[in-house]
Order: C-alpha cells, then sequence, then structure tokens
C-alpha cells in the first residue's frame, strides 16, 4: 500500500511514518519547514519528504493519505484530496486499523508524564523480552526512536489528549482501544481547542469507556479531577497509586532520603526498590504507574524496579545537557504551570545541587500559556 503522509514532521506523524515504513508499506510525505532532526530520521528509513502541501504531491493518488491535525481546509493538497475522493484517515484511525488492531494495547494518558511514562513502561516490558511495539511523544535514550513495531503482542502508546484532525474533533486516545490504562493525572490543558476542563474530563471518560471489563486502569489516586471522570461511570478494574502517606492502602511510593529513589509498597509492605537516575517526586509516580501497567501484562514489581535502575532517560525530560565550567545544563519540555513547577522542584531535590544557584530559561510556545 502506498501511504502519504501530511504533515510528517511532527513527532506523532514522523512515528505513524516509521511504523508505515517497518509494516512493509510504500511510505511518502510532506510538511511545511522540513528540518533536521526529522528531515534526517525520515530519510535515514527511505521516506521521501516533499516542502509545502501543494495539490500535485496527490499525482499519482496514493492509495491512503493520513492526515495530520495541523492539516485544514483551504489547503490546496486537501481541497484537492476531497475533491478527488482519494481514500483518507487521520493518524490516530491508521495506526489503530493498521497496527494496533490484534495486540494488547497498554495506554498512558494524563495531562503530565505521558512520555516519560510510556518510555518507562515501554523500557520495562522491553528488559522482560516481551518486545513492545511502541509510539511515544519523545526519544528515549535506551531506543533511540519514537517508534517501533514490536515483535511482541504488546504495544505501548502514548495516548494524547489533543483533537484528532480537522475532520474529527475527538481525542487522539479514543482510537486506541487499550486494554491497560493509565490515567496520570488531569488538568485544563490546550486552550486552543478545549473550552474548560469539564470538555477535557468528558473526553477522558470517552477513553474510560472503550477499557473493557478485562482490561484494567491505573489510576492516580490522589487526583481529583481523574475521581469526577470516573464517577461518570467505570466498567474496569481500578488500581490507584499515589506518593506514600503513612500506612495508607493500596500501591504507593516512597521517596528514599536521598533522592535517588523510591520503595514500592503494596498495602503497607515494600515489594521492591528502586535506584535510579530520575530526580522529582513526579518521576516517582510516573515510574509506580508504569511497574502497575506492566504488572498487568506479567511483569512482577522486582523485575519492573531492576529495569528502572536500568533506564537511560529521554531526551528533553529534564536531560543534562553539558556541565561547561561547572555549571550543570539542563533542558526540559515542561511548559504548563504545574509542570513547570515540579521541574523546579526536582532541580531543588536531594538527588541535585540542592543549594546551587538555579537560573531558568524559559519559552513561553505553547498555545496555553500564550494564552495566558
Amino acid at each position: 500500500m502506498h501511504v502519504h503522509i501530511l504533515g510528517i514532521c511532527g513527532t506523532f506523524m514522523g512515528g505513524i511514518a516509521a511504523l508505515a515504513k517497518s509494516a512493509g508499506h510504500h511510505v511518502t510525505g510532506s510538511d511545511r519547514n522540513v528540518y533536521p532532526p526529522m528531515s534526517t530520521q525520515l530519510d535515514a528509513l527511505g521516506i521521501p519528504v516533499v516542502e509545502g502541501f501543494d495539490a500535485g504531491q496527490l499525482d499519482p493518488a496514493p492509495d491512503c493519505v493520513v492526515v495530520g491535525n495541523v492539516m485544514t481546509r483551504g489547503m490546496d493538497v486537501i481541497e484537492a484530496l476531497l475533491d478527488r475522493g482519494i481514500p483518507y484517515a487521520s493518524g490516530p484511525e491508521w495506526l489503530s486499523r493498521h497496527i494496533l488492531s490484534g495486540r494488547h494495547v497498554l495506554a498512558v494518558a494524563g495531562t503530565h508524564g505521558k512520555t516519560t511514562t510510556t518510555s518507562l513502561l515501554a523500557w520495562i516490558l522491553e528488559c522482560a523480552g516481551l518486545a513492545p511495539g511502541f509510539l511515544i511523544g519523545g526519544v528515549p535514550r535506551d531506543f533511540g526512536v519514537s517508534a517501533r513495531l514490536g515483535s511482541g503482542d504488546t504495544f505501548v502508546v502514548e495516548a494524547d489528549e489533543y483533537d484528532t484532525a480537522f475532520f474529527d474533533k475527538r481525542s487522539k486516545f479514543v482510537h486506541y482501544h487499550p486494554r491497560t490504562l493509565i490515567l496520570n493525572n488531569l488538568e485544563f490543558d490546550h486552550a486552543d481547542i478545549f473550552p474548560d476542563l469539564a470538555a477535557i474530563e468528558r473526553q477522558f471518560h470517552h477513553l474510560v469507556r472503550t477499557v473493557p471489563s478485562t482490561g484494567r486502569i491505573v489510576v492516580n489516586g490522589a487526583d481529583t479531577n481523574l475521581d469526577r471522570v470516573l464517577s461518570m461511570g467505570c466498567w474496569t478494574p481500578l488500581e490507584h497509586f499515589g506518593l506514600a502517606d503513612g500506612d495508607a492502602g493500596g500501591w504507593r511510593a516512597a521517596p528514599t532520603a536521598d533522592g535517588t529513589g523510591f520503595d514500592v509498597r503494596e498495602n503497607g509492605e515494600t515489594l521492591a526498590t528502586v535506584r535510579w537516575g530520575m530526580a522529582g517526586d513526579h518521576n516517582v509516580e510516573n515510574g509506580l504507574a508504569a511497574l502497575l501497567a506492566a504488572r498487568h501484562v506479567g511483569v512482577d514489581i522486582p523485575s519492573g524496579a531492576s529495569a528502572l535502575g536500568r533506564f537511560g532517560g529521554i531526551s528533553r525530560r529534564l536531560q543534562v545537557r553539558g556541565r561547561p565550567g561547572g555549571i550543570t545544563v539542563y533542558d526540559d519540555f515542561a511548559h504548563h504551570p504545574t509542570a513547570v513547577r515540579r521541574t523546579l522542584a526536582a532541580l531543588r531535590g536531594p538527588a541535585t545541587d540542592a543549594g546551587a544557584r538555579l537560573i531558568a530559561v524559559l519559552e513561553p510556545r505553547s498555545n496555553t500559556m500564550r494564552a495566558g
């Protein structure tokens, strides 16, 4: 099948391209501002990319056009696509039909921590010999790629709540039909497409409705917004997780005093200790959620904890870029106020030089941040 991808240079659509190529399809694409690193990644995969969105790229007509959510009515290629009746699908729809069908899908949703938690989960399954496929909105350094077809029965996907395409305004994640679902947290975000928090909660409940009764939902037990989502109806067994709070029941993570890891506790009993290089309580929560999701597909907690100890991190997630003149330079993706606050708290934590002067440089790039 010839698959042509519109908006191919985004992280998600570039991942779709890599998966389609691995699945044996002939893949081409187009985008604006085609430049490294995505242009070089696509070139290495043997995927030709043209600049711009002119109608001529549909000659000869592909078997299917995958439409990214940057595309809008009025673009020459979109008008030609519709006028000529060429088959088309959104990226999430194509992924669901051609890659996820028949596999055990583990999806990671939430306002914060999706990329990190998805990467952690994929790495745990990899270390357990499950050879998972994955599609991640970042590049885990242990894998070196953001997407992989995998050879096992499991597929790990970062489940984004952003809308799907110009013709489908549902959140991307409603297409994935996970059997295992992580709900990390929920806050107001994406002010360009959601009018208020209630609108996002409704989309999250659409996702909850797709998880079978034989599946599992791993949910942050301290998030009242997620409580409200689940109160709309839930038909799937739940496992709650959170940071340690005395002898509270359920699954808890207790950060070590030196900030280099955490104990995993079930109903107050310590089952394993993670020793790793990830900083911050938010990453402790991410790690515990990944352990519980992996447990649902047969990876025991001690084995998962051992895998986390060998995790190499993700590009642009508290990534150390260098130490010129004794100054540690970090690069991080945080842009939501909560994520910024928790990232700064992690840099003030015991795992870093807590007494050092901290200088933060922020690029106010997201639509939510620019809109105040």
